[in-house]
């Protein structure tokens, strides 16, 4: 699931939790992992802090960086000198370090590869973010070995964007992958938007596959990040090609709670039938497979103004 570090004085998540303890409630309908977004302003103190909350209330924790157009984008990356991008993800590899410790299992740093504005060659920003990676990796295999930063598909811009996204291409992905060996997080909705806006493959190509590592799992339509079954990703075909590849990674619910509120509860019944029926409501531990998707969250979208009566 995703969730905010401050999401105790963030009012979306008041108005939709009501007084609840959110971090329990979470735990108490099957969420085992959660993924906070950072950026370059971030308080270390205050992600430290919320790394030690979340690991004690029972969850694992992967960190989100987000840098697009800024000087800590990897666009911007080189690997010769100390640069923001550089300086930036350091200091969140060191936190996924500190929280990789502390809940006994490895942290996974998502990040987005190089995002710039339409004036930058697309093959130099390839290349930076193939550096970025491949330096990432190294780090890490000097400094955190438990911690697997990952490269996100990214969504394709609106062709009125001023902006280019790299790795908004399976193609593009599978090419940093063959070379860094970098871990893939595979976005569904994001693939679902560049396949509906763009005509791009809606399914990765087998070779990408076995790269995938960590899953950003939501539905979408006209817009991405909706809750599941509100939407067109054919999510249950993704996870069934995951699951017959093995994959043994994590899979975060990337809903935002004014999504949840504003949703109610959908249409459920046949999208989440096989699911159900196999077994995999709740938190489905499959070798080390963690699946955070319970037919229990969508309490999360049936609120009432009253918030969760009992």
């Amino acid at each position: 699931m995703k969730i905010d570090y401050k999401f105790n004085e963030n009012p979306c998540y008041k108005e939709l939790y009501g007084e609840r303890d959110i971090l329990d409630f979470l735990y108490k309908i099957g969420i085992r992992a959660l993924e906070t977004p950072v950026g370059p302003e971030m308080d270390e103190n205050g992600i430290t802090e919320h790394i030690n909350r979340c690991i004690r209330s029972g969850f694992s924790l992967s960190l989100h960086p987000y840098t697009e157009m800024g000087e800590a984008n990897p666009a911007h990356f080189s690997p010769g000198s100390e640069n923001a991008c550089k300086i930036f993800h350091e200091s969140v590899l060191l936190l996924a370090d500190t929280a990789a410790h502390l809940q006994g299992v490895e942290a996974v740093v998502n990040i987005h590869p190089a995002a710039e504005s339409i004036k930058y060659d697309r093959s130099e920003l390839l290349d930076r973010s193939t550096e970025f990676f491949g330096w990432a990796q190294d780090w890490c295999r000097a400094k955190a070995l438990h911690v697997r930063p990952v490269a996100e598909l990214q969504i394709r811009p609106n062709r009125d964007e001023p902006i280019q996204r790299l790795g908004d291409r399976y193609s593009e992905l599978l090419e940093i992958a063959k070379q860094t060996g970098i871990g893939i997080c595979w976005d569904f909705g994001h693939a679902y938007m560049n396949s509906k806006r763009f005509s791009d493959p809606l399914y990765p190509p087998d070779e990408l596959i076995r790269y995938i590592t960590h899953v950003h799992c939501h539905d979408a339509s006209d817009d991405d990040h909706q809750p599941l079954g509100t939407g067109k990703v054919p999510w249950e075909d993704f996870l069934d090609i995951l699951l017959r590849a093995g994959f043994d990674g994590t899979i975060i619910l990337e809903v935002t709670p004014p999504q949840f509120y504003l949703c109610r509860r959908p249409r459920l019944p046949d999208r989440f039938g096989k699911f159900h029926h196999q077994n995999y409501s709740k938190s489905l531990a499959l070798s080390q497979l963690t699946v955070d998707i319970t037919l229990d969250y969508w309490y999360l979208s049936g609120v009432s103004n009253q918030h969760f009566n009992s």
